[in-house]
C-alpha cells in the first residue's frame, strides 16, 4: 500500500487490503503518524511563540491569581484575593489556568500555558474525528486547517475560555460519533457536553440541536432512551457548579457578579444568556472586516463538501453533523450580542472538518469530473481575494491558475498531485499568513479581544502612579482585610493581577453589581478591614459603587486625589 493509498483510503479495510503485505501497511500508517506529529508540532511552535510577552487579560488574570492563592476563590471563581465577589461567568476556564500558576507561580507564560495545550490537542483531537469519519488525508487536512486557523492561534496566547470550549466540544463531537457509527450509548457525549458548559455556559448547548437533528437522521438504530440518557446527563454534569454555589451559604462563597439577586442561575441563565439577545447586532459584527479574516477563508469549500457529500457519498452523517454545526452557530451569533470577533472560533473545527473532507472527496472524483477539484480551487481563490484583507493577492492569483492548468492538463496520478498540492498552497496561503502575524505582533495584542489589533503597550504593567498608591494604602493598611476598595473591577484589575494585592472591587467587572451594601460597606470600615477608598465623587449615584464612594468622600480624610482615608470611621 503506498501512502497516498493510505491517506486516500476509506478508514475502514476492504477485502482487498487482507493481502497487502503488514510491512508496506504499517509503512503508510508510520508516515501518517509523521505528519500528524509535524502538524501538532507546527502549531505548538505557532501557537506558544510569544507567550512570554503577550499581554494577560487583566482581569481574567486577576481571577486566576486569586483562585491560585485560595481554594474558596478557586471554587466559586473569586475574582480578588479575599474571594469577595465571583467573575462574571462560571469559571471553569480558569481553573487549569490557576492551577499552573499554582504550580509554576504567576507569569504572563504560566497563565497562557494551558490555552496552548488547549489548542494543540484540538488539533489532534480533531484529527482522529475526522479519520473515524473520512479518512486519514481528511484528518490530516482538517488537523492542518485548524492549526493555520488564525484566530486559534490568536487565541492560543490568551486566556480567553473559547480555546477550552472548543476543545470540549471537539471531543463530544467525536463520542455522537462513535454512537451513531458504532452503535454505542450517547452519554460520553453529553458528558463532554455538561463539562463545556463550565467553560462557556449556554453557549456550549448550542451543539445540542446539532447533536439531536443528525442523531435521528443518520444513528443506525434511533434510540430514543439513549437520547432521554444524554439529555438528563447534559443537565446533570452542566449543573455541578451551579449546585454547589446554591447549596453554599451566601457568607462562605463570593457575591455572585453581574446579578441583583446573589444567584448563580441569575449570572448563568440572565446575564450570560437571555441578555445576549437584546439588541443584538451580531450580523453586522459576524461579517465585519475583522472576524471574517479570522475564519471565512474555506466557506465555498465547506459549502460544497456539505452538499456534494450529502448526495454522493454514503459518509452523510459526519457532512450533516458539520454542516448544522456551522449553520446553528451562525445563526446564534447572527441573532444575538456578537460582543468579540474571538467568538468564532468554535466554528473552526467544523470549517477544517469540512474542508479536509471536502478537498479529499473533490480529489478521490477527479476521474469522474476532472473539472470539479479546478473549479473549487478557482471559487476559494476568488473567494479569497474578494474578502477584506490586502496581501498575497498575486500569491493567490499565480497558485491558483498553475494549479488549475496543472490538473485539467494531467494525465498522470503524480501531475495531479502536484497540482493538488500547489492548489492546497493557493488555499492556505493566505490564512498561513495570518496566522503567523499573530506571531509578528504578540506583544502588542489586544488582551481583551485578540483579534483585534492594540497599538504597541503592555496595559498589565504596574504603573508609577500604581506603586505609589500601593506603597502608601499597604503602609497604612496594617492587617486589614482589604488595602483599597475601588469602583469597579477595571481599576483593581491590575493592582490584583500584578501585585496581589487585596483590593475590594465594588460593583464587581461593570461596576453596576450592588455589592457591597451600604451595611457590609459601612461594617467592614468600622470593623478596621478596610481602611482606604478611591473614586470619583457622582452626584447623584446611579449604582451602589458610587453611593459608597460618595458616603467615604463625605465622612472620610481626603489624603490624595480620589483617595479617602476612612481610619476611625
Amino acid at each position: 500500500m503506498s501512502f497516498g493509498r493510505a491517506l486516500t483510503s476509506s478508514p475502514v479495510l476492504s477485502p482487498d487490503d487482507a493481502t497487502v503485505p503488514i510491512p508496506v501497511a504499517t509503512r503508510g500508517l508510520v508516515w501518517i503518524r509523521v505528519a500528524l506529529a509535524a502538524i501538532g508540532l507546527l502549531a505548538g511552535v505557532i501557537y506558544a511563540w510569544g507567550i512570554t510577552v503577550r499581554p494577560v487579560h487583566n482581569y481574567y488574570a486577576s481571577a486566576v491569581r486569586s483562585m491560585a492563592g485560595s481554594w474558596r476563590a478557586f471554587v466559586f471563581g473569586g475574582f480578588d484575593p479575599q474571594g469577595s465577589i465571583s467573575i462574571d461567568k462560571i469559571p471553569g476556564a480558569f481553573w487549569l489556568q490557576a492551577l499552573s500558576v499554582k504550580a509554576f507561580g504567576f507569569h504572563d507564560w504560566s497563565v497562557a500555558l494551558p490555552s496552548v495545550l488547549e489548542a494543540v490537542l484540538t488539533v489532534v483531537v480533531l484529527y482522529k474525528v475526522v479519520r473515524r469519519w473520512a479518512g486519514p488525508a481528511a484528518g490530516l487536512l482538517a488537523a492542518l486547517v485548524m492549526a493555520l486557523t488564525p484566530i486559534a492561534a490568536a487565541l492560543a496566547k490568551a486566556q480567553i475560555a473559547d480555546t477550552l470550549l472548543t476543545l470540549l466540544l471537539v471531543c463530544a463531537a467525536g463520542a455522537w460519533q462513535k454512537s451513531v457509527l458504532d452503535d454505542k450509548p450517547l452519554w460520553p457525549c453529553a458528558v463532554w457536553v455538561g463539562l463545556a458548559f463550565h467553560v462557556k455556559m449556554v453557549q456550549a448547548w448550542l451543539v445540542l440541536p446539532v447533536f439531536v437533528i443528525a442523531y435521528l437522521l443518520f444513528a443506525r438504530r434511533r434510540r430514543i432512551g439513549r437520547l432521554v440518557v444524554a439529555g438528563v446527563v447534559t443537565v446533570a454534569v452542566s449543573s455541578v457548579w451551579v449546585v454547589i454555589t446554591l447549596l453554599t451559604p451566601a457568607a462562605d462563597r463570593p457575591y455572585i457578579d453581574a446579578t441583583t439577586d446573589n444567584s448563580p442561575l441569575s449570572m448563568v441563565l440572565g446575564y450570560n444568556a437571555a441578555s445576549r439577545f437584546r439588541g443584538g447586532n451580531g450580523w453586522r459584527d459576524l461579517l465585519s472586516e475583522h472576524t471574517f479574516v479570522q475564519i471565512g477563508w474555506m466557506y465555498p469549500i465547506c459549502l460544497l463538501a456539505v452538499l456534494l457529500g450529502l448526495r454522493w457519498t454514503r459518509e452523510r452523517a459526519g457532512y450533516a453533523m458539520w454542516g448544522l454545526w456551522l449553520a446553528v452557530h451562525m445563526l446564534a451569533f447572527g441573532f444575538g450580542q456578537f460582543r468579540h470577533a474571538y467568538y468564532v472560533i468554535v466554528l473552526a473545527p467544523a470549517v477544517a472538518a469540512l474542508t479536509g473532507a471536502g478537498l479529499v472527496l473533490f480529489w478521490r472524483e477527479r476521474a469522474r469530473r476532472p473539472w470539479l477539484l479546478p473549479m473549487v480551487l478557482l471559487a476559494t481563490a476568488g473567494w479569497a481575494l474578494v474578502l477584506p484583507h490586502r496581501s498575497l493577492t498575486a500569491a493567490i492569483t499565480v497558485l491558483t491558475m498553475i494549479a488549475v492548468l496543472t490538473l485539467l492538463a494531467a494525465r498522470t496520478w503524480r501531475l495531479a498531485a502536484v497540482g493538488a498540492v500547489i492548489g492546497l498552497v493557493a488555499v492556505l496561503i493566505t490564512p498561513a499568513a495570518w496566522t503567523l502575524s499573530t506571531d509578528a505582533k504578540v506583544s502588542r495584542a489586544n488582551a481583551a479581544n485578540p483579534a483585534v489589533d492594540a497599538k504597541p503597550r503592555k496595559p498589565h504593567l504596574l504603573s508609577k502612579e500604581d506603586r505609589e498608591l500601593l506603597d502608601f494604602v499597604l503602609g497604612g493598611s496594617g492587617n486589614a482585610r482589604y488595602v483599597l476598595a475601588v469602583e469597579g473591577a477595571g481599576p483593581a484589575a491590575t493592582l490584583i493581577s500584578q501585585a496581589g494585592a487585596s483590593v475590594l472591587p465594588m460593583g464587581g467587572f461593570s461596576a453596576k453589581t450592588p455589592f457591597p451594601t451600604a451595611g457590609q460597606f459601612r461594617a467592614l470600615i468600622a470593623s478596621g478591614q478596610l481602611r482606604y477608598v478611591r473614586g470619583k465623587v457622582e452626584k447623584p449615584a446611579r449604582t451602589t459603587a458610587q453611593s459608597n464612594v460618595d458616603w467615604a468622600a463625605e465622612h472620610c480624610r481626603l489624603v490624595r486625589p480620589t483617595l479617602y482615608d476612612c481610619a476611625g470611621q
